[in-house]
């Protein structure tokens, strides 16, 4: 009688062991954020304010520095900027939020009708730049055989009056921080001098030949 009642007692605390074992599974040390936390992150982001703050702060510090620039600008000096498009100029956001945060290549696929959104406070720095009779160039990686639907976009969305737009040639495969840097060089080679470059990569950025340069937020995706 006292073996089995021994027994009793000891297999409650027997189970009760294995539960915690089970509370406890092993995990993978190396195991990186799951996608669902990061979209999660990503959506709270935008929605919140914190992106759209973050684009006001850079794009205000963008339009002091050009205005002081334009007003200490030599009388022969030719002022150009130059301007990304996609999540600079115009947002896509509709169409990376649908897709799951796809490629723009995908974007295209699934969205071949879509159209961008300007970002305002982008938008009022162009205005401000042509205002001052600064000359504004758009230097994007899209392809050249979407110009027509680009110039349509932009200019629906109150972009007008911009000096060039520079696309990447159909099938050119070249790295943006490479192209990029190449068609800044193309602006400087007809006399303009570029005071301020502004995009929302790293690769829309290096290279030459912009005074200054500034970069607005994209946690989205990454173009090199």
């Amino acid at each position: 009688m006292k073996r089995f009642a021994r027994v009793v007692l000891i297999l409650p605390a027997y189970f009760l062991s294995l539960l915690a074992q089970n509370t406890n599974p092993v995990t993978p040390r190396g195991e990186p954020e799951n996608l669902a936390d990061t979209i999660n992150r990503l959506i709270r982001y935008h929605d919140f304010g914190e992106y759209d703050l973050e684009i006001r702060e850079v794009v205000d510090a963008a339009r002091d520095f050009l205005e002081t620039r334009v007003r200490e600008a030599r009388k022969d000096e030719k002022l150009a900027a130059v301007f990304d498009i996609d999540e600079t100029s115009l947002s896509n956001w509709d169409t990376m939020f649908d897709c799951g945060f796809c490629s723009y290549r995908t974007q295209l696929k699934l969205y071949p009708n879509a159209k961008g959104s300007a970002i305002i406070p982008v938008l009022e720095l162009f205005k401000f730049a042509r205002s001052k009779g600064v000359a504004v160039f758009f230097v994007t990686g899209r392809p050249e055989k979407e110009r027509p639907s680009t110039i349509q976009n932009l200019t629906d969305v109150g972009y007008s009056g911009w000096t060039g737009l520079i696309m990447r040639p159909d099938g050119n495969q070249e790295p943006a921080r490479l192209l990029k840097s190449r068609n800044r060089q193309e602006i400087t080679d007809k006399a303009y001098r570029i005071v301020l470059n502004i995009g929302d990569q790293a690769s829309d950025l290096a290279g030459c030949c912009a005074e200054r340069a500034f970069k607005l937020p994209n946690p989205f995706y990454l173009v090199p």
